[in-house]
């Protein structure tokens, strides 16, 4: 049994993302205890040498959440991966504890957000959507875009130019001499917060604008144009060579035997091919030499077209076939592969193909969600080993641009990406791994050129929004995390009759926008006074954050 505790924050589930969240609330300080009952040796052992408290039993049963102090808790993390069993215990958690701040993982956003009015202080997030935005922007060589939605605005985190009008606050200076540096002064170059362009898309994001839904018939027609034309074999060319041959023949036939002239004589043997009648020529009237051969004509073209049509029947049904189940060879060039369709993979590829970016996708699972809605939309999905070089062959990786490889095993991940490799030295790898410190090893000794977890992008959202209920996003900054937050100054806090140079040396961070009245102001500059009742949006450090709700908090 646990000791009894009181304003500790209680996490549910001890996989890699609950794992990283126990670690990033520990870095804030706070006390924190684990429910879990199938968790890893490793796991339990890295949690109790962080100084959480364990507690081992089903994180839905009333009396594992009483043992774990859960009616004194402050907040309750939810990071399993079970959507029914994250809600069962979210419901047991809020009867004990109704004042209990609940962080609830479930990968349906829409959903969620119906949830969140179902309890009384509840946040939902998903730890794809989190993590997916990383893959993408890495996808497109722009390791450092990211969008975020804050006091009513689409910001951008993006490089950018001091005297950018759109520019908000700078972020970071990224070099390989000096690293990263926080919240340097304005120069050229930086890492800044923007707001959004007005096309509401940075323009050097845009790639190919996304397939019409209308051109899906048009696709499909030339799909079987091109099998009809190129089949899996020859017969289809030598029965159309045999099929003109004998046509030329048969009009030589008539321009010599008969009075018919070149046009005549092409009609008539069209006629009696196709429809099995002997044209023009009156059969009373042909000598017997004319008969027999117009009979041997009609023979012969109905043998020939049955073939024909069969073989055209056959190269269309194979295409139908080949796309039903993926195995179609891709065409595009410059496109984006992305391996494995599970909760990452999916929101991948979604992403790409709103913002026109070419992209193709396999997956070894046949009965895996979402594939109905991406093919409605044109997206070519190929069931089969993501391993195998033959996959990456059919899917082009000779002239892709880039493969982000998303299933959920390490192994199969790495293997995957040196199979790319070999098929193509220049594709761009971007790679998911389970275990953040493996994933920076790799792309070091591999070079890849980024290896992602998504424990390690979502982990500390989910710590964050902990401890903080306004956080819009986190960003991160290998191997640093900023928190994009919002909190009100109260009256009699520190904050109250600061300006906003004097608040931002006291936290390691940046004041992005002061609400005063219902006015905002972004980018404030620093002689601005805050009084009572502003409402603020900082970008912060993990403990940056922290100090900055202590100052502006009574």
């Amino acid at each position: 049994m646990t000791e009894q505790r009181k304003g500790h924050i209680v996490v549910c589930g001890l996989d890699g993302l609950g794992l990283r969240t126990v670690e990033e609330l520990r870095k804030l300080g706070e006390e924190v205890v684990v429910i879990a009952s199938d968790a890893s040796e490793g796991f339990v052992e890295r949690a109790l040498a962080m100084g959480a408290g364990f507690q081992r039993g089903n994180y839905r049963d009333e009396a594992v959440l009483r043992a774990a102090c859960i009616d004194e808790a402050r907040s309750l993390v939810i990071t399993a991966g079970d959507d029914v069993g994250n809600i069962h215990a979210a419901l047991a958690a809020q009867e004990i504890n109704p004042r209990l701040r609940i962080i609830l993982r479930i990968f349906n956003q829409d959903f969620g957000r119906r949830l969140e009015a179902l309890f009384h202080n509840c946040e939902v997030l998903s730890s794809s959507a989190i993590a997916a935005p990383a893959f993408v922007s890495a996808a497109l060589l722009q390791s450092w875009e990211q969008e975020i939605s804050l006091g009513g605005k689409t910001l951008r985190v993006r490089n950018a130019q001091k005297d950018d009008p759109l520019a908000i606050t700078p972020l970071a200076r990224v070099s390989p001499e000096h690293g990263v540096q926080l919240f340097p002064a304005r120069d050229d170059g930086l890492l800044y917060l923007t707001e959004a362009r007005p096309e509401g898309r940075n323009s050097s994001a845009r790639m190919k604008a996304a397939p019409r839904k209308g051109n899906g018939r048009a696709r499909e027609v030339l799909s079987y144009l091109r099998a009809v034309t190129t089949g899996s074999d020859n017969r289809l060319g030598y029965t159309l060579l045999f099929l003109l041959a004998l046509g030329v023949f048969s009009m030589l036939i008539f321009l010599i035997a008969t009075n018919f002239d070149l046009v005549d004589a092409f009609y008539n043997t069209t006629a009696i091919v196709i429809s099995g009648g002997l044209g023009d020529i009156n059969p009373a009237d042909a000598p017997l030499g004319l008969k027999l051969f117009g009979t041997l004509l009609m023979i012969m073209g109905a043998t020939i077209l049955t073939v024909f049509y069969a073989l055209v029947t056959d190269a269309i049904v194979s295409v139908r076939l080949d796309k039903a189940l993926g195995r179609s060879g891709v065409q595009m060039r410059d496109h984006v592969i992305v391996c494995g369709l599970g909760t990452i993979g999916y929101r991948v590829v979604t992403q790409l193909h709103q913002l026109g970016v070419p992209v193709v996708a396999a997956e070894k699972n046949e009965n895996i969600r979402g594939i109905s809605e991406m093919r409605r939309d044109g997206i070519h999905v190929m069931f089969a080993d993501t391993r195998s070089p033959e996959t990456l062959q059919v899917l082009n990786a000779a002239q892709a641009k880039c493969v982000v490889i998303s299933t959920d095993d390490d192994a199969a991940n790495l293997e995957t990406a040196l199979n790319a490799r070999a098929l193509n030295p220049k594709i761009r790898v971007v790679l998911r791994l389970f275990d953040a410190d493996l994933a920076s090893r790799v792309e070091r000794a591999f070079n890849i050129h980024t290896s992602r977890s998504v424990s390690a992008l979502a982990g500390p959202r989910f710590a964050a929004s902990a401890v903080a209920q306004r956080v819009a996003a986190t960003i991160p900054i290998n191997p640093r995390v900023l928190i994009v937050a919002q909190t009100a100054i109260e009256q009699g806090s520190q904050a109250e009759g600061k300006t906003v140079a004097q608040l931002e040396a006291a936290f390691e961070g940046r004041v992005v926008m002061v609400e005063h009245n219902g006015s905002q102001t972004w980018g404030p500059s620093p002689g601005i006074l805050l009084g009572a009742n502003d409402d603020l949006a900082i970008v912060a450090t993990r403990l940056g954050l922290v100090a900055a709700l202590e100052i502006t908090r009574a």
